[in-house]
């Protein structure tokens, strides 16, 4: 078999002879894949130092900070996710709590990803096309900040590409064991987060397409075969267990209906054929970062997909239709799930996983439009990247760096302590008391019932009353029903002074306030940053409030 370097050499014509900085480019592939992959590990460290937790990141914790494994599997069962992140974030509260140690473990999983990613694209496409996809998984906004953060991603990533990878080699040697590898890699994908279902029933169509030509030995096709059987039992058990009886929360209808509302189709209001080229462009530019770019990748996306199946690149060990299949089929079983509501489909991280298929069809268009020039087609990749940086879109919910410094909640802390006087009540949403408990409580939050819709903790001598998860920020509507609720019950009253604290995404409500009522023009607001907000109220003689 020819060298990578051959291969690239003898499938250009002569007037596109290599010159000498490619051929330096193309024998060192290796230690520019390694320095790509150091400056991605240093970005994603960047991004996570020096900023307090956001609300889901403190979530994520929370529902981890439990006494045993049996409390905090009870805990995520009222989550969207499966058990396995929550389970290894409860083992690393062994060695601290801090922001980066906890964003520790995506950033090192992300990383890994990275250089399995480039391992599988230099075994299937070659050099050129493995430094075009590394790059912009390394390097790109989005596919940083999502490795880089107290969340599934990293892990989800990680495992999906352990899974394809060892796939590949396991057919490729006619392996049992590299099988059960790649099954047990996948396994853990679905433990990690349930967009993996795609992907892996996806890799189940490409397996067989790659095992019937093969003429797989007997053992490798059982334990292939066994393991889609384990993994068919694991969905099932889970489906049983949590996610029947999730799909019924309100918290699941917001994001239906509000939260991810784009994302799904909603029928008389929504065209399929529109859908699924709308939420498409979508993907690709919440990957790169970028709306204008987003779009220009994903038409260079599918030109890499029809030079693919006009087999004008070579694949090694496989054919150009069947990793067609692959890049095109997790997109259409997503795009279906988003048209039967069951999964979101577009431009949000609960799709992340489909930057997989997104890059590597990217970097096969990308190093054919090029004619295969590694140099200009690295160039080009550098240059794309660094205008996503430069000229960003942000996709909400969004905190900017400055208002997430971890001084911001340092100074909000303080002034809780120091300036609410203990008899003052706190009065927060859901998504704010994550927050502030995770915060002034020192992740020691316990929360007892209160009313039917509201929660109380106390952190020192604080009383703090929270929303319940279903009502996860206030709207001024939300709030002033919340309001005369507790007023009525008897949990505030006529005189007293209540600090509302929003912290977070939304939040908003100081500002909202104003232009719904009259009386709240001249409301008052405390802020450290944009994003952690006290504005003080007084319980009325008829119990409204009154800045």
């Amino acid at each position: 078999m020819n060298s990578p370097l051959q291969a690239s050499n003898e499938s250009r014509s002569p007037k596109f002879q290599i010159t000498s900085w490619e051929y330096w480019t193309l024998g060192h592939t290796t230690l520019i894949a390694s320095a790509v992959i150091a400056a991605g590990f240093v970005l994603r460290v960047r991004e996570a130092c020096g900023t307090f937790l956001n609300p889901d990141e403190a979530l994520h914790f929370f529902i981890a900070n439990r006494a045993s494994l049996d409390a905090v599997y009870q805990a995520s069962l009222t989550q969207a996710h499966p058990p396995l992140f929550f389970f290894m974030l409860y083992g690393l509260r062994l060695f601290g709590n801090s922001e980066i140690l906890l964003r520790l473990p995506s950033i090192v999983a992300g990383t890994l990803f990275c250089w399995i990613f480039f391992k599988w694209l230099d075994d299937r496409l070659g050099q050129p096309a493995a430094l075009v996809g590394l790059i912009y998984a390394a390097c790109l906004p989005t596919m940083i900040s999502v490795t880089a953060e107290v969340r599934q991603y990293g892990l989800l990533l990680f495992f999906l590409m352990c899974g394809l990878w060892f796939l590949d080699r396991g057919l490729e040697k006619d392996s049992p064991r590299l099988m059960l590898i790649s099954a047990i890699s996948l396994w853990l994908a679905i433990l990690t987060h349930y967009s993996s279902v795609f992907f892996v029933a996806a890799l189940s169509v490409y397996a067989c397409l790659q095992i019937w030509p093969k003429k797989v030995s007997r053992a490798a096709v059982l334990t292939w075969l066994a393991g889609q059987l384990v993994t068919f039992s694991l969905v099932v058990f889970l489906y049983v267990t949590h996610l029947s009886k999730i799909k019924r929360t309100t918290m699941t209808q917001q994001a239906l209906e509000i939260w991810l509302r784009r994302s799904y189709f909603h029928s008389g209001r929504d065209n399929p054929l529109t859908f699924l080229l709308a939420r498409t462009f979508s993907v690709f530019q919440y990957i790169v970062g970028q709306l204008v770019v987003g779009d220009i990748l994903t038409i260079v996306f599918v030109a890499g997909v029809v030079l693919l199946l006009r087999s004008k690149i070579q694949i090694h060990s496989s054919r150009q239709l069947t990793l067609a299949v692959l890049l095109i089929l997790p997109f259409l079983l997503n795009y279906g799930a988003g048209l039967l509501d069951l999964y979101p489909f577009g431009g949000t991280r609960h799709c992340v996983y489909l930057s997989i298929f997104a890059i590597t069809g990217i970097a096969i268009g990308t190093v054919l439009l090029t004619r295969q020039n590694l140099v200009r087609a690295t160039t080009i990749t550098l240059l794309i990247v660094v205008s996503c940086f430069l000229f960003r879109t942000i996709h909400h919910p969004y905190i900017a760096r400055a208002d997430q410094a971890r001084s911001r909640m340092n100074e909000a802390t303080a002034f809780v302590a120091t300036q609410i006087p203990d008899n003052e009540t706190i009065l927060v949403d859901y998504e704010s008391g994550v927050e502030l408990g995770h915060y002034l409580c020192n992740q020691q939050v316990v929360y007892s019932r209160l009313t039917p819709d509201s929660l109380v903790f106390n952190c020192g001598n604080h009383r703090i009353i929270s929303t319940v998860p279903d009502l996860w920020a206030f709207t001024p509507q939300t709030f002033l029903t919340q309001w005369a609720y507790l007023v009525e019950r008897g949990y505030l009253k006529p005189g007293e002074k209540v600090w509302v604290c929003q912290a977070g995404w939304m939040v908003s409500l100081d500002e909202d306030l104003g232009t719904h009522s009259p009386e709240f023009h001249d409301l008052k607001t405390l802020k450290f940053g944009n994003n952690i907000r006290f504005s003080p109220l007084t319980v009325g003689s008829e119990g409204l409030a009154q800045p």
